[in-house]
Protein backbone atom coordinates (compact mmCIF):
# COMPACT_ATOMS: atom_id res chain seq x y z
CA UNK A 1 0.00 0.00 0.00
CA UNK A 2 1.27 3.23 -0.63
CA UNK A 3 1.29 5.74 1.87
CA UNK A 4 2.39 9.08 2.73
CA UNK A 5 1.90 10.59 6.17
CA UNK A 6 2.94 14.38 7.13
CA UNK A 7 3.77 16.01 10.76
CA UNK A 8 2.95 19.73 9.87
CA UNK A 9 5.16 22.26 12.10
CA UNK A 10 4.56 25.70 10.70
CA UNK A 11 7.43 28.27 11.99
CA UNK A 12 4.89 30.84 13.74
CA UNK A 13 1.19 30.14 14.86
CA UNK A 14 -1.18 28.85 12.72
CA UNK A 15 -4.31 29.24 14.77
CA UNK A 16 -4.34 33.17 15.01
CA UNK A 17 -8.14 34.32 14.08
CA UNK A 18 -9.65 37.41 12.53
CA UNK A 19 -12.68 39.20 14.16
CA UNK A 20 -15.15 39.63 11.49
CA UNK A 21 -14.31 36.43 9.46
CA UNK A 22 -17.46 34.58 8.67
CA UNK A 23 -18.65 32.04 6.42
CA UNK A 24 -22.54 31.46 5.30
CA UNK A 25 -22.89 27.97 3.86
CA UNK A 26 -25.35 28.44 1.09
CA UNK A 27 -25.95 24.48 -0.54
CA UNK A 28 -27.64 24.82 -3.75
CA UNK A 29 -29.56 21.40 -5.31
CA UNK A 30 -30.03 20.85 -9.26
CA UNK A 31 -33.29 19.41 -9.41
CA UNK A 32 -35.23 17.64 -12.26
CA UNK A 33 -38.67 17.16 -12.11
CA UNK A 34 -40.30 14.60 -14.86
CA UNK A 35 -43.63 13.75 -15.48
CA UNK A 36 -43.89 9.80 -14.82
CA UNK A 37 -46.57 9.20 -17.55
CA UNK A 38 -44.61 10.56 -19.98
CA UNK A 39 -41.48 11.19 -19.29
CA UNK A 40 -41.19 14.72 -20.13
CA UNK A 41 -39.83 17.47 -17.73
CA UNK A 42 -42.35 19.41 -15.63
CA UNK A 43 -41.97 22.99 -15.91
CA UNK A 44 -43.64 26.00 -14.16
CA UNK A 45 -43.66 24.97 -10.34
CA UNK A 46 -43.03 27.25 -7.92
CA UNK A 47 -40.61 27.22 -4.38
CA UNK A 48 -44.10 26.60 -2.78
CA UNK A 49 -44.76 23.26 -4.71
CA UNK A 50 -40.69 21.61 -3.08
CA UNK A 51 -39.55 20.86 0.63
CA UNK A 52 -35.78 19.85 1.28
CA UNK A 53 -34.55 18.07 3.85
CA UNK A 54 -31.33 17.85 5.39
CA UNK A 55 -30.32 14.70 7.52
CA UNK A 56 -34.25 14.22 7.61
CA UNK A 57 -34.92 18.09 8.77
CA UNK A 58 -37.02 20.63 6.30
CA UNK A 59 -35.20 23.62 5.70
CA UNK A 60 -36.41 27.03 4.61
CA UNK A 61 -36.22 27.00 0.94
CA UNK A 62 -33.67 30.65 1.01
CA UNK A 63 -33.15 30.42 -3.12
CA UNK A 64 -35.34 29.57 -5.75
CA UNK A 65 -35.00 29.63 -9.58
CA UNK A 66 -36.52 27.78 -12.62
CA UNK A 67 -33.67 27.84 -15.23
CA UNK A 68 -33.17 26.83 -18.69
CA UNK A 69 -30.33 26.15 -20.69
CA UNK A 70 -31.14 28.55 -23.45
CA UNK A 71 -34.45 30.73 -24.11
CA UNK A 72 -34.67 28.13 -26.95
CA UNK A 73 -34.98 25.65 -24.47
CA UNK A 74 -37.52 27.26 -22.73
CA UNK A 75 -39.34 27.97 -25.96
CA UNK A 76 -39.37 24.76 -26.77
CA UNK A 77 -39.84 22.88 -23.55
CA UNK A 78 -42.52 25.19 -21.54
CA UNK A 79 -44.02 27.13 -24.54
CA UNK A 80 -42.91 30.74 -24.22
CA UNK A 81 -43.65 32.70 -26.92
CA UNK A 82 -40.22 35.09 -27.28
CA UNK A 83 -42.01 37.84 -29.35
CA UNK A 84 -44.32 38.35 -26.42
CA UNK A 85 -42.21 40.63 -23.45
CA UNK A 86 -42.05 38.10 -20.37
CA UNK A 87 -44.29 38.91 -16.98
CA UNK A 88 -42.37 38.95 -13.72
CA UNK A 89 -43.73 35.68 -13.06
CA UNK A 90 -42.74 34.39 -16.42
CA UNK A 91 -39.15 35.80 -16.30
CA UNK A 92 -36.62 33.62 -18.66
CA UNK A 93 -34.18 32.55 -16.58
CA UNK A 94 -30.73 30.92 -18.43
CA UNK A 95 -27.94 29.32 -16.86
CA UNK A 96 -24.90 27.65 -19.24
CA UNK A 97 -24.30 23.83 -19.27
CA UNK A 98 -20.62 22.74 -18.58
CA UNK A 99 -20.13 19.31 -19.24
CA UNK A 100 -16.69 17.19 -19.15
CA UNK A 101 -16.55 14.35 -20.82
CA UNK A 102 -13.91 11.54 -19.25
CA UNK A 103 -13.07 9.01 -21.35
CA UNK A 104 -11.50 6.34 -18.78
CA UNK A 105 -9.03 4.96 -21.48
CA UNK A 106 -7.47 3.02 -18.47
CA UNK A 107 -9.93 0.50 -18.02
CA UNK A 108 -12.15 0.85 -21.84
CA UNK A 109 -11.57 -1.57 -24.24
CA UNK A 110 -11.38 -0.59 -28.04
CA UNK A 111 -14.28 -1.21 -28.89
CA UNK A 112 -16.31 0.51 -25.70
CA UNK A 113 -14.24 3.35 -26.83
CA UNK A 114 -15.00 3.92 -30.02
CA UNK A 115 -18.67 3.51 -29.52
CA UNK A 116 -18.25 6.53 -27.64
CA UNK A 117 -16.33 8.25 -29.88
CA UNK A 118 -18.85 7.54 -32.85
CA UNK A 119 -21.89 8.22 -30.32
CA UNK A 120 -20.56 11.80 -29.64
CA UNK A 121 -19.77 12.71 -32.95
CA UNK A 122 -23.39 12.18 -34.26
CA UNK A 123 -24.69 13.77 -31.09
CA UNK A 124 -22.62 16.88 -32.07
CA UNK A 125 -22.84 16.52 -35.91
CA UNK A 126 -25.25 19.73 -36.06
CA UNK A 127 -23.75 21.60 -33.77
CA UNK A 128 -23.38 22.16 -29.86
CA UNK A 129 -26.78 23.10 -28.05
CA UNK A 130 -27.16 27.05 -26.79
CA UNK A 131 -25.67 27.66 -23.70
CA UNK A 132 -23.66 24.21 -23.33
CA UNK A 133 -19.69 24.48 -22.62
CA UNK A 134 -17.82 21.00 -23.87
CA UNK A 135 -14.33 19.60 -22.54
CA UNK A 136 -13.07 16.49 -23.24
CA UNK A 137 -10.49 14.96 -20.69
CA UNK A 138 -8.56 11.34 -21.32
CA UNK A 139 -7.25 9.13 -18.30
CA UNK A 140 -5.35 6.38 -19.63
CA UNK A 141 -2.81 6.19 -16.21
CA UNK A 142 -1.96 10.21 -16.83
CA UNK A 143 -4.72 12.89 -17.34
CA UNK A 144 -4.92 14.79 -20.56
CA UNK A 145 -7.32 17.95 -21.55
CA UNK A 146 -8.28 17.48 -25.65
CA UNK A 147 -10.88 20.14 -25.57
CA UNK A 148 -11.33 22.55 -23.08
CA UNK A 149 -14.62 24.58 -22.65
CA UNK A 150 -15.52 24.95 -26.56
CA UNK A 151 -18.87 24.96 -27.78
CA UNK A 152 -17.02 24.74 -31.44
CA UNK A 153 -17.98 21.99 -33.08
CA UNK A 154 -15.14 21.57 -35.28
CA UNK A 155 -12.71 21.54 -32.16
CA UNK A 156 -14.63 18.75 -30.49
CA UNK A 157 -14.61 16.71 -33.50
CA UNK A 158 -10.57 17.54 -33.74
CA UNK A 159 -10.51 16.21 -30.19
CA UNK A 160 -12.69 13.13 -31.03
CA UNK A 161 -9.83 12.07 -33.65
CA UNK A 162 -7.14 12.78 -31.54
CA UNK A 163 -8.77 10.41 -29.23
CA UNK A 164 -8.82 7.80 -31.24
CA UNK A 165 -5.22 7.71 -31.60
CA UNK A 166 -4.56 6.81 -27.75
CA UNK A 167 -4.86 3.60 -26.80
CA UNK A 168 -7.64 1.91 -24.63
CA UNK A 169 -6.09 -0.17 -22.02
CA UNK A 170 -8.51 -1.87 -20.75
CA UNK A 171 -7.13 -5.39 -22.27
CA UNK A 172 -3.67 -4.17 -19.96
CA UNK A 173 -5.68 -4.12 -16.78
CA UNK A 174 -7.72 -7.07 -16.71
CA UNK A 175 -7.02 -9.29 -14.05
CA UNK A 176 -5.46 -12.55 -14.57
CA UNK A 177 -4.21 -15.13 -12.32
CA UNK A 178 -2.83 -18.60 -14.16
CA UNK A 179 -3.85 -21.30 -11.79
CA UNK A 180 -6.81 -20.99 -10.02
CA UNK A 181 -7.32 -23.39 -6.65
CA UNK A 182 -9.94 -25.95 -6.59
CA UNK A 183 -12.35 -25.00 -4.05
CA UNK A 184 -12.51 -27.44 -1.34
CA UNK A 185 -15.41 -29.16 -0.06
CA UNK A 186 -17.72 -27.29 3.04
CA UNK A 187 -16.60 -28.89 6.00
CA UNK A 188 -16.33 -25.85 8.53
CA UNK A 189 -12.90 -26.31 9.06
CA UNK A 190 -10.06 -23.51 8.43
CA UNK A 191 -7.80 -25.92 6.72
CA UNK A 192 -4.64 -24.99 4.08
CA UNK A 193 -7.01 -24.45 1.09
CA UNK A 194 -9.45 -22.50 2.96
CA UNK A 195 -6.13 -19.97 3.76
CA UNK A 196 -4.95 -20.10 0.29
CA UNK A 197 -8.49 -19.59 -1.31
CA UNK A 198 -8.87 -16.68 1.01
CA UNK A 199 -5.71 -14.99 0.08
CA UNK A 200 -6.06 -15.33 -3.34
CA UNK A 201 -9.47 -13.90 -3.04
CA UNK A 202 -8.16 -10.95 -1.40
CA UNK A 203 -5.06 -10.57 -4.04
CA UNK A 204 -8.28 -10.49 -6.55
CA UNK A 205 -10.04 -7.85 -4.73
CA UNK A 206 -7.26 -5.66 -3.67
CA UNK A 207 -5.92 -5.04 -7.14
CA UNK A 208 -9.36 -4.14 -8.05
CA UNK A 209 -9.12 -1.93 -5.67
CA UNK A 210 -6.25 -0.19 -7.05
CA UNK A 211 -7.24 -0.23 -10.18
CA UNK A 212 -11.16 1.54 -9.88
CA UNK A 213 -9.38 3.94 -7.03
CA UNK A 214 -7.14 5.11 -10.35
CA UNK A 215 -10.24 6.09 -12.06
CA UNK A 216 -11.98 7.45 -9.16
CA UNK A 217 -9.20 9.73 -8.45
CA UNK A 218 -9.06 10.80 -12.06
CA UNK A 219 -12.80 12.03 -12.03
CA UNK A 220 -12.28 13.85 -8.65
CA UNK A 221 -9.05 15.62 -10.17
CA UNK A 222 -11.24 16.26 -13.51
CA UNK A 223 -14.37 17.82 -11.22
CA UNK A 224 -12.03 19.81 -8.83
CA UNK A 225 -10.44 21.60 -12.11
CA UNK A 226 -13.59 22.57 -13.62
CA UNK A 227 -15.43 23.46 -10.35
CA UNK A 228 -15.32 26.87 -10.19
CA UNK A 229 -17.10 27.16 -13.80
CA UNK A 230 -19.84 28.96 -13.94
CA UNK A 231 -23.45 27.53 -14.24
CA UNK A 232 -24.82 23.82 -13.86
CA UNK A 233 -21.96 21.69 -13.80
CA UNK A 234 -21.93 17.97 -15.36
CA UNK A 235 -19.54 14.88 -15.62
CA UNK A 236 -19.88 12.11 -18.20
CA UNK A 237 -17.88 9.78 -17.91
CA UNK A 238 -17.83 6.75 -20.27
CA UNK A 239 -15.73 3.64 -18.24
CA UNK A 240 -16.76 0.31 -16.93
CA UNK A 241 -16.34 0.78 -14.02
CA UNK A 242 -13.98 -1.78 -13.01
CA UNK A 243 -11.52 -4.26 -15.19
CA UNK A 244 -13.32 -6.82 -17.08
CA UNK A 245 -11.92 -9.83 -15.93
CA UNK A 246 -12.40 -13.74 -16.58
CA UNK A 247 -11.11 -14.76 -13.53
CA UNK A 248 -13.28 -14.51 -10.27
CA UNK A 249 -12.79 -14.71 -6.45
CA UNK A 250 -13.67 -18.14 -5.51
CA UNK A 251 -16.31 -18.79 -2.54
CA UNK A 252 -18.03 -22.05 -0.11
CA UNK A 253 -20.95 -21.52 2.32
CA UNK A 254 -17.88 -21.62 4.83
CA UNK A 255 -16.91 -18.49 3.51
CA UNK A 256 -20.00 -16.74 4.04
CA UNK A 257 -20.35 -18.26 7.28
CA UNK A 258 -16.94 -16.71 8.83
CA UNK A 259 -18.34 -13.27 7.16
CA UNK A 260 -14.87 -13.30 5.04
CA UNK A 261 -16.75 -11.78 1.90
CA UNK A 262 -16.23 -8.11 1.34
CA UNK A 263 -16.79 -5.78 -1.86
CA UNK A 264 -14.51 -2.57 -1.11
CA UNK A 265 -15.92 -1.24 -4.43
CA UNK A 266 -18.98 -0.02 -3.19
CA UNK A 267 -16.94 2.79 -1.07
CA UNK A 268 -15.05 3.76 -3.71
CA UNK A 269 -17.82 5.01 -5.84
CA UNK A 270 -19.90 6.08 -2.74
CA UNK A 271 -16.84 8.18 -1.95
CA UNK A 272 -16.94 9.52 -5.78
CA UNK A 273 -20.86 10.13 -5.23
CA UNK A 274 -20.42 12.65 -2.35
CA UNK A 275 -17.14 14.21 -4.30
CA UNK A 276 -19.32 15.07 -7.15
CA UNK A 277 -22.08 16.40 -5.09
CA UNK A 278 -19.62 18.67 -2.84
CA UNK A 279 -17.88 19.99 -5.74
CA UNK A 280 -21.84 20.43 -7.53
CA UNK A 281 -21.31 18.29 -10.21
CA UNK A 282 -24.59 15.90 -11.66
CA UNK A 283 -22.57 12.79 -12.08
CA UNK A 284 -23.18 10.57 -15.42
CA UNK A 285 -21.94 7.14 -15.95
CA UNK A 286 -21.98 5.49 -19.55
CA UNK A 287 -20.76 2.21 -20.10
CA UNK A 288 -20.45 1.32 -23.94
CA UNK A 289 -18.49 -2.06 -23.37
CA UNK A 290 -20.99 -4.03 -24.41
CA UNK A 291 -23.29 -6.86 -22.88
CA UNK A 292 -21.43 -9.82 -21.32
CA UNK A 293 -22.95 -13.30 -21.17
CA UNK A 294 -20.33 -15.57 -19.90
CA UNK A 295 -18.18 -15.29 -17.01
CA UNK A 296 -15.51 -17.23 -15.74
CA UNK A 297 -16.73 -19.02 -12.74
CA UNK A 298 -19.55 -21.60 -12.29
CA UNK A 299 -19.62 -21.33 -8.03
CA UNK A 300 -23.50 -20.66 -6.85
CA UNK A 301 -23.86 -17.83 -4.14
CA UNK A 302 -27.05 -16.55 -2.84
CA UNK A 303 -27.78 -12.67 -3.81
CA UNK A 304 -30.25 -10.38 -3.07
CA UNK A 305 -33.66 -9.71 -5.41
CA UNK A 306 -32.56 -6.07 -6.37
CA UNK A 307 -29.03 -7.05 -7.49
CA UNK A 308 -30.95 -9.33 -9.57
CA UNK A 309 -32.98 -6.80 -10.97
CA UNK A 310 -29.77 -4.47 -11.59
CA UNK A 311 -28.44 -7.07 -13.76
CA UNK A 312 -31.32 -6.04 -16.38
CA UNK A 313 -29.51 -4.81 -19.36
CA UNK A 314 -32.33 -1.94 -19.86
CA UNK A 315 -30.51 1.34 -20.69
CA UNK A 316 -31.12 3.70 -17.79
CA UNK A 317 -31.48 2.38 -14.09
CA UNK A 318 -33.41 4.58 -12.29
CA UNK A 319 -33.49 2.99 -8.47
CA UNK A 320 -35.86 5.54 -6.95
CA UNK A 321 -38.60 4.14 -9.29
CA UNK A 322 -37.95 0.15 -7.78
CA UNK A 323 -37.63 -1.18 -4.63
CA UNK A 324 -34.68 0.64 -2.52
CA UNK A 325 -31.83 -1.47 -2.57
CA UNK A 326 -29.15 1.15 -0.40
CA UNK A 327 -29.41 1.61 3.12
CA UNK A 328 -30.85 4.48 4.84
CA UNK A 329 -27.80 4.82 6.33
CA UNK A 330 -25.73 4.75 3.12
CA UNK A 331 -23.46 2.16 4.49
CA UNK A 332 -24.28 -0.46 1.96
CA UNK A 333 -25.55 -3.60 4.57
CA UNK A 334 -28.42 -3.95 2.06
CA UNK A 335 -25.45 -5.54 -0.50
CA UNK A 336 -25.14 -8.33 1.86
CA UNK A 337 -25.40 -11.51 0.72
CA UNK A 338 -28.94 -13.48 1.17
CA UNK A 339 -28.51 -17.28 2.10
CA UNK A 340 -31.68 -18.02 1.51
CA UNK A 341 -32.23 -16.16 -1.50
CA UNK A 342 -32.11 -18.27 -5.15
CA UNK A 343 -28.46 -19.13 -6.65
CA UNK A 344 -26.55 -17.40 -8.96
CA UNK A 345 -22.94 -17.83 -10.72
CA UNK A 346 -20.67 -15.60 -9.10
CA UNK A 347 -19.54 -14.42 -12.12
CA UNK A 348 -22.98 -13.08 -13.07
CA UNK A 349 -22.79 -11.44 -9.09
CA UNK A 350 -19.66 -9.88 -9.96
CA UNK A 351 -21.16 -7.94 -13.47
CA UNK A 352 -24.36 -7.45 -11.25
CA UNK A 353 -22.46 -5.64 -8.57
CA UNK A 354 -20.11 -3.67 -11.13
CA UNK A 355 -23.36 -2.00 -12.21
CA UNK A 356 -25.10 -1.53 -9.12
CA UNK A 357 -22.29 0.65 -7.76
CA UNK A 358 -22.49 2.70 -10.79
CA UNK A 359 -26.19 3.35 -10.80
CA UNK A 360 -26.00 4.04 -6.54
CA UNK A 361 -23.14 6.95 -7.35
CA UNK A 362 -24.87 8.70 -10.37
CA UNK A 363 -28.24 8.91 -9.20
CA UNK A 364 -27.08 9.58 -5.79
CA UNK A 365 -26.19 13.11 -7.65
CA UNK A 366 -29.09 13.79 -9.55
CA UNK A 367 -27.52 11.62 -12.91
CA UNK A 368 -27.94 8.62 -14.10
CA UNK A 369 -26.36 4.85 -15.06
CA UNK A 370 -26.86 4.36 -18.89
CA UNK A 371 -25.57 0.79 -20.24
CA UNK A 372 -25.97 1.31 -23.58
CA UNK A 373 -24.20 0.38 -27.28
CA UNK A 374 -26.17 3.52 -29.11
CA UNK A 375 -24.10 6.44 -27.32
CA UNK A 376 -25.55 8.86 -29.15
CA UNK A 377 -29.28 8.20 -28.46
CA UNK A 378 -27.93 8.01 -25.06
CA UNK A 379 -26.49 11.55 -24.92
CA UNK A 380 -29.04 13.17 -26.99
CA UNK A 381 -31.52 12.20 -24.02
CA UNK A 382 -29.01 13.11 -21.43
CA UNK A 383 -28.72 17.02 -22.99
CA UNK A 384 -32.69 16.97 -23.07
CA UNK A 385 -33.02 16.71 -19.70
CA UNK A 386 -30.14 19.18 -19.09
CA UNK A 387 -32.29 22.03 -20.57
CA UNK A 388 -34.16 22.61 -17.81
CA UNK A 389 -33.79 22.39 -13.97
CA UNK A 390 -35.01 23.61 -11.07
CA UNK A 391 -32.37 25.64 -8.23
CA UNK A 392 -33.30 24.87 -4.78
CA UNK A 393 -30.81 26.47 -2.13
CA UNK A 394 -31.00 26.61 1.90
CA UNK A 395 -28.54 27.94 4.37
CA UNK A 396 -26.73 25.26 6.17
CA UNK A 397 -25.94 25.74 9.82
CA UNK A 398 -22.41 24.41 9.29
CA UNK A 399 -19.74 24.86 7.42
CA UNK A 400 -16.48 23.17 6.11
CA UNK A 401 -16.65 20.18 9.12
CA UNK A 402 -15.79 17.33 7.06
CA UNK A 403 -19.28 15.98 8.00
CA UNK A 404 -22.08 13.73 5.57
CA UNK A 405 -24.85 14.82 4.99
CA UNK A 406 -27.93 13.57 3.27
CA UNK A 407 -30.72 15.41 1.40
CA UNK A 408 -34.05 14.81 0.33
CA UNK A 409 -36.19 17.18 -2.19
CA UNK A 410 -40.43 16.59 -2.09
CA UNK A 411 -43.14 17.51 -4.10
CA UNK A 412 -45.84 16.68 -1.81
CA UNK A 413 -48.94 17.68 -3.97
CA UNK A 414 -47.68 15.83 -6.95
CA UNK A 415 -46.66 12.13 -6.36
CA UNK A 416 -46.73 11.36 -9.54
CA UNK A 417 -43.52 13.52 -10.32
CA UNK A 418 -40.02 11.82 -9.99
CA UNK A 419 -37.46 14.34 -8.44
CA UNK A 420 -34.26 13.92 -9.71
CA UNK A 421 -31.56 15.27 -7.51
CA UNK A 422 -28.72 15.15 -5.26
CA UNK A 423 -28.96 12.75 -2.13
CA UNK A 424 -26.53 14.22 0.32
CA UNK A 425 -22.92 15.30 0.23
CA UNK A 426 -19.84 16.15 2.53
CA UNK A 427 -19.45 18.94 3.55
CA UNK A 428 -15.30 20.00 3.05
CA UNK A 429 -13.33 22.56 4.95
CA UNK A 430 -11.62 25.00 3.01
CA UNK A 431 -7.94 23.37 3.21
CA UNK A 432 -9.78 19.83 1.74
CA UNK A 433 -11.35 22.23 -1.57
CA UNK A 434 -8.04 23.89 -2.02
CA UNK A 435 -6.04 20.50 -1.46
CA UNK A 436 -8.48 18.87 -4.13
CA UNK A 437 -7.64 21.60 -6.71
CA UNK A 438 -4.11 21.38 -6.14
CA UNK A 439 -3.62 18.03 -6.58
CA UNK A 440 -5.95 18.46 -10.06
CA UNK A 441 -3.23 21.06 -11.26
CA UNK A 442 -0.60 18.44 -10.43
CA UNK A 443 -2.48 15.22 -12.35
CA UNK A 444 -2.77 17.62 -15.19
CA UNK A 445 1.31 18.18 -15.91
CA UNK A 446 0.81 21.59 -14.15
CA UNK A 447 4.41 22.91 -12.77
CA UNK A 448 4.57 26.32 -12.47
CA UNK A 449 6.12 28.11 -9.50
CA UNK A 450 4.65 31.88 -9.62
CA UNK A 451 5.23 32.14 -5.56
CA UNK A 452 8.68 30.76 -5.91
CA UNK A 453 8.88 28.24 -3.51
CA UNK A 454 12.00 26.11 -2.73
CA UNK A 455 12.30 22.94 -1.11
CA UNK A 456 14.74 21.94 1.16
CA UNK A 457 14.76 17.76 1.60
CA UNK A 458 17.09 16.98 5.06
CA UNK A 459 18.41 13.71 5.73
CA UNK A 460 16.11 10.89 5.43
CA UNK A 461 15.88 8.05 8.11
CA UNK A 462 14.83 4.77 6.74
CA UNK A 463 13.20 1.70 8.60
CA UNK A 464 11.82 -2.05 8.15
CA UNK A 465 8.35 -1.25 8.68
CA UNK A 466 7.13 -4.44 11.36
CA UNK A 467 4.58 -7.03 9.84
CA UNK A 468 5.51 -6.55 6.26
CA UNK A 469 8.72 -8.24 5.29
CA UNK A 470 10.86 -6.30 2.87
CA UNK A 471 8.89 -3.09 3.58
CA UNK A 472 11.07 -0.24 3.72
CA UNK A 473 9.59 2.91 5.04
CA UNK A 474 11.72 6.14 4.73
CA UNK A 475 10.93 9.38 7.05
CA UNK A 476 11.98 12.40 4.78
CA UNK A 477 12.27 15.77 6.26
CA UNK A 478 11.26 18.85 4.20
CA UNK A 479 11.61 22.55 4.23
CA UNK A 480 9.40 24.63 2.10
CA UNK A 481 10.28 27.99 1.96
CA UNK A 482 8.23 30.85 0.75
CA UNK A 483 9.37 34.34 -0.20
CA UNK A 484 7.85 37.36 1.03
CA UNK A 485 8.24 39.51 -1.78
CA UNK A 486 6.28 36.68 -3.94
CA UNK A 487 3.32 37.01 -1.43
CA UNK A 488 -0.12 39.19 -1.88
CA UNK A 489 -0.44 40.67 1.83
CA UNK A 490 -2.95 43.20 3.28
CA UNK A 491 -2.29 45.16 6.00
CA UNK A 492 -4.82 44.56 9.01
CA UNK A 493 -4.18 46.92 12.05
CA UNK A 494 -0.11 46.29 12.96
CA UNK A 495 0.29 43.17 10.82
CA UNK A 496 0.83 42.39 7.39
CA UNK A 497 -1.93 39.41 6.52
CA UNK A 498 -1.87 36.48 3.47
CA UNK A 499 -3.06 33.13 3.46
CA UNK A 500 -1.74 29.90 1.94
CA UNK A 501 -2.87 26.25 1.61
CA UNK A 502 -0.05 23.69 1.25
CA UNK A 503 -0.71 20.04 -0.08
CA UNK A 504 1.13 16.96 -0.31
CA UNK A 505 0.90 13.39 -1.99
CA UNK A 506 2.69 10.77 -3.27
CA UNK A 507 2.71 8.56 -6.32
CA UNK A 508 4.63 5.62 -6.47
CA UNK A 509 5.96 4.00 -9.95
CA UNK A 510 2.94 2.01 -11.35
CA UNK A 511 0.37 5.14 -11.09
CA UNK A 512 -0.58 4.27 -7.44
CA UNK A 513 -1.60 7.88 -5.46
CA UNK A 514 -1.57 8.12 -1.31
CA UNK A 515 -3.93 10.40 0.56
CA UNK A 516 -4.29 13.68 0.50
CA UNK A 517 -3.01 15.73 2.93
CA UNK A 518 -3.39 19.16 2.92
CA UNK A 519 -3.44 22.52 5.49
CA UNK A 520 -4.17 26.29 5.65
CA UNK A 521 -1.57 28.32 7.19
CA UNK A 522 -1.92 32.01 7.95
CA UNK A 523 0.95 34.40 7.18
CA UNK A 524 1.54 37.04 9.28
CA UNK A 525 4.63 39.89 9.60
CA UNK A 526 4.58 43.11 11.86
CA UNK A 527 3.65 46.59 9.71
CA UNK A 528 7.21 47.86 11.43
CA UNK A 529 9.42 44.67 9.87
CA UNK A 530 7.01 43.95 6.67
CA UNK A 531 9.76 46.50 4.15
CA UNK A 532 12.25 43.99 5.74
CA UNK A 533 11.18 40.83 5.35
CA UNK A 534 9.78 41.61 1.67
CA UNK A 535 13.13 42.19 0.72
CA UNK A 536 14.83 39.91 1.76
CA UNK A 537 12.64 37.11 4.12
CA UNK A 538 11.62 34.07 3.69
CA UNK A 539 8.28 32.21 5.39
CA UNK A 540 9.87 28.59 6.49
CA UNK A 541 7.34 25.91 6.60
CA UNK A 542 8.53 22.49 7.87
CA UNK A 543 7.03 19.27 7.28
CA UNK A 544 7.98 15.82 7.61
CA UNK A 545 7.09 12.80 5.19
CA UNK A 546 6.88 9.04 5.32
CA UNK A 547 6.85 7.26 2.25
CA UNK A 548 7.42 3.73 1.34
CA UNK A 549 10.57 2.32 -0.31
CA UNK A 550 11.32 2.15 -3.87
CA UNK A 551 10.55 4.66 -6.41
CA UNK A 552 8.11 7.20 -5.87
CA UNK A 553 7.43 11.28 -6.27
CA UNK A 554 6.14 13.29 -4.05
CA UNK A 555 4.17 16.28 -5.14
CA UNK A 556 4.17 19.62 -3.24
CA UNK A 557 1.72 22.22 -3.97
CA UNK A 558 1.07 25.45 -2.29
CA UNK A 559 -1.87 27.74 -3.31
CA UNK A 560 -1.99 31.58 -2.09
CA UNK A 561 -5.79 32.45 -1.02
CA UNK A 562 -5.60 35.95 -2.20
CA UNK A 563 -4.58 36.04 -5.95
CA UNK A 564 -5.65 32.40 -6.52
CA UNK A 565 -2.16 31.37 -7.87
CA UNK A 566 -0.56 28.32 -7.30
CA UNK A 567 3.10 26.58 -7.10
CA UNK A 568 3.42 23.13 -7.82
CA UNK A 569 6.70 21.28 -7.18
CA UNK A 570 7.49 17.30 -7.97
CA UNK A 571 10.18 15.68 -6.42
CA UNK A 572 11.49 12.26 -6.95
CA UNK A 573 12.86 9.53 -4.84
CA UNK A 574 14.46 6.03 -4.86
CA UNK A 575 14.78 4.15 -1.93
Amino acid sequence: MLVVAAIFAAAQDKSTPFRGETTVNVVEVPVRVFDRKTGEPVTGLTADDFEILENHVVQPISNFAELWRSEEDAVEMAGFDPSVPATASEDIRTRSVEVVYLFDLYLMIKEGRDRAIDGLRSTYQGGVPDGQNISLVAFDGALETLADRTDDREEIFDALEELGYVKARGNQQTIAFSDQLIDPAVSGERDQAWYERRQRNREFIGDLEKKVRRVGDAAVATMSRYAAADGRRVLVVFTPGQPRTEWVPEYSTVDFVNAETEYPVHDLWHDLALEAADLGFTLFTVDSSGVRVNFGSDVDIGITDTLRNAFDEGSVFRPRDAPAFASATGDGSDFAFDPGGQTRNLGSWLEQTRKSMMILASTATGGDALFVSDVGAAIDRVNKDLGHHYSVAYVADHSGDGQNYSIMVRIPDHPHYRVDFRTGYVDQPAAVRSGQRLRSAMLFGADANPLGIRVEIGDSDSRFRLGAAGSKRVEIPLHVRIPYGRLEMIQRGDIYWSKVWITLFAEDAAGNQSALTSHEQPIIVEANRYHEAVAKGYFSYHTGVEIEGGEQKVFIGVQEELSGRTSIMPIEFDY
